[in-house]
């Protein structure tokens, strides 16, 4: 029994450690996009190409632990290529959006995501939303009217507001999709078929300017594809070992680390009604996905 008890305790440290190193991860690649733009101007487009080629190198490496790679599924299984096509699309646009509003306020738009998964698990796959689970979403969407309001059209940039919220719809949707295709296709499918569509919008978007020459600039682009896609494998690897309750915890931490992180160190500032309305977002973000039985 005692030791049943100690393998329990160190199992959960390392799925602590794991979520948490996946936190930084996460928000050293947001900080990473906004400083290469910021510096070398290299666009969203750009960093999503580069994360598309890591991410596929890295579904190869894994195959082992992740399950066969059989890229042909991706054009033959609908709903696999509808999952890579959507999944594809929400990187760029979360990298755009983190180059034109700040990695701050891109992340508390996208920390919505859970909002958007419940509501679609309810549309698609029927699942019941009980009154807490409307009390969240009501919570949720006034945290994003908040945001909205503080300054993003004085700002100008009400474009790319939208295109963040858009993204986040996205990636709750994936999220479902997810759910639905892990009963019949690999972790390393489901993933890899993200990062071939990533590579393609990316890569034929970028045009020319996806060869990058600079070592300094191609060096910074390859740390960040490498870093979210370690976040990745960290975060996978962690929920073998903690629950999703402790899990979501910790990954409230990201959009919260990633604001401290741009406000200190690329000089993002934000008002007292977005941080109130990304502090709404985040709390409603993670009573919905903890509140999952």
């Amino acid at each position: 029994m005692e030791n049943t008890t100690v393998a329990q305790s160190f199992s959960e440290r390392r799925g602590i450690l794991l979520m948490i190193a996946s936190v930084c991860c996460f928000t050293a690649t947001s900080l990473l996009l906004s400083y290469v733009n910021q510096t070398y101007g290299v666009s969203g487009w750009v960093a999503s190409a580069y994360r598309g080629i890591i991410g596929l190198i890295a579904v190869f490496a894994m195959q082992r632990s992740t399950g066969k790679l059989a890229l042909q599924r991706i054009v033959t299984r609908p709903l696999l290529f509808l999952r890579g096509l959507v999944g594809g699309a929400t990187i760029p646009i979360y990298y755009l959006c983190i180059m034109e509003l700040g990695p701050g306020r891109a992340g508390m738009i996208g920390g919505s995501w859970p909002l958007f998964g419940a509501i679609f698990a309810a549309v698609l796959l029927r699942e019941g939303l009980s009154r807490r689970y409307f009390a969240y979403i009501a919570l949720a969407l006034g945290g994003l009217i908040a945001v909205f309001a503080s300054n993003g059209l004085e700002a100008s940039k009400p474009f790319y507001d939208l295109l963040s919220l858009c993204g986040a719809a996205a990636g709750g949707l994936c999220v479902v999709m997810i759910r639905h295709l892990r009963h019949t296709e690999s972790t390393s499918n489901i993933f890899a078929s993200q990062c071939v569509f990533t590579l393609i919008i990316g890569a034929s978007t970028a045009g020319h300017a996806f060869f990058i020459t600079n070592p300094i600039v191609l060096g910074l682009v390859l740390l960040a594809s490498t870093t979210v896609v370690g976040g990745q494998l960290c975060i996978t690897e962690a929920f073998r070992h903690i629950n999703v309750a402790k899990g979501s915890t910790l990954q409230m931490l990201t959009p919260a680390l990633t604001v401290i992180g741009s406000a200190s160190l690329l000089g993002e500032s934000f008002s007292p009604m977005e941080i109130l309305g990304g502090c709404a977002i985040l709390f409603a973000s993670y009573q919905i996905v903890t509140s999952k039985k």
